[in-house]
């Protein structure tokens, strides 16, 4: 596909709020689009995993360099391996928790970004539909006029959701 066409399918399924199962070679691609994998391993076996295809990679490197080191704590007579298993485990799901929390704050900071572009135009339409229909009545006037302000109102919700995700984002990037 070219650019524009990428852009275009991108810009669709994130705003489209139902189930897509893609198929792609293209890392940047799953990355935007997905939130969620199935992994087939082979053998019939699937992994679920709630997140995009670089953080599964990862966790892949994570996952393969605890085993290097288990494996060189072993061939050392190293203690405690059910501790650091254990340890591993909640070390683990906390950075997947802390991991989720972020991505989905991304997504939703994208998300209401483009809905704050959209509203924003939208308000500039009814401006201009404002400027245009002086001389159309007051009951015009005043339609255009409440409907301005329901879109005004929509934006500073938007805007303060926004803020909000952004100090979400801010505080799991200084944590990580």
């Amino acid at each position: 596909m070219d650019l524009n066409t990428l852009a275009a399918l991108e810009s669709y399924l994130n705003d489209f709020k139902g189930v897509v199962i893609t198929v792609s070679h293209d890392r940047a691609f799953a990355d935007k689009c997905s939130d969620h994998l199935f992994v087939f391993e082979g053998d019939g076996k699937i992994k679920d995993f709630p997140g995009t295809l670089s953080e599964y990679a990862s966790v892949l490197v994570d996952l393969e360099n605890d085993s290097i080191a288990q494996r060189e704590s072993d061939i050392q007579g190293g203690t405690g391996t059910v501790t650091k298993k254990i340890d591993y485990k909640e070390d683990k799901k906390r950075r997947n928790e802390e991991r989720n929390v972020l991505r989905r704050a991304k997504k939703d900071m994208t998300n209401l970004e483009n809905t704050m572009e959209k509203l924003k135009k939208k308000a500039g339409e009814l401006q201009k539909q404002i400027n245009e229909s002086s001389d159309e009545g007051w009951t015009v006037l005043s339609d255009l006029t409440e409907q301005l302000n329901k879109v005004n109102n929509e934006i500073e919700e938007k805007e303060m959701m926004w803020l909000e995700v952004a100090e979400i984002i801010e505080s799991a990037e200084a944590d990580a």
